[in-house]
């Protein structure tokens, strides 16, 4: 992803920030590390477990930035719902942020497509990389 690109660059600055600037991040707590750049993060194709991930991830928006129903945001997740990085693993290393609710789709089906052209199945460890 990158961040010069005007249809994900919220997306791509929210990740950007979790694996660069991790205090700049939610949920914070000091000496916060976030994988993917170093330590790979693992697809997870489970849609029960994305959808914990999902459901935990926006009750931490909601903590932050409370009732954001009836605008365009939408609350992002990194590490994505569909690894097993995700907000559910125990160790509270993910972030949360409100973000413009095209952008987060348009990363979604972006991600989805990586996964596909690249063959990314169940498991298999990858990592992200945002170019500006």
């Amino acid at each position: 992803m990158s961040q010069k690109d005007p249809a994900v660059n919220e997306s791509a600055l929210h990740i950007y920030d979790a694996l660069n600037r991790p205090e700049r991040t939610f949920p914070s707590w000091p000496g916060k590390s976030v994988p993917g750049a170093k330590e790979p993060l693992h697809r997870l194709v489970d849609k029960e477990k994305q959808k914990n991930n999902r459901t935990r991830s926006i009750k931490e928006c909601g903590k932050v930035w409370g009732d954001y129903t009836g605008t365009d945001l939408q609350c992002d997740e990194y590490p994505f719902a569909s690894t097993k990085e995700g907000s559910t693993k125990g160790d509270n290393r993910f972030s949360v942020r409100l973000i413009d609710g095209d952008d987060n789709e348009t990363g979604g089906r972006r991600l989805d497509k990586m996964h596909t052209l690249n063959r990314i199945l169940d498991g298999d460890a990858f990592y992200m990389k945002i170019t500006n």
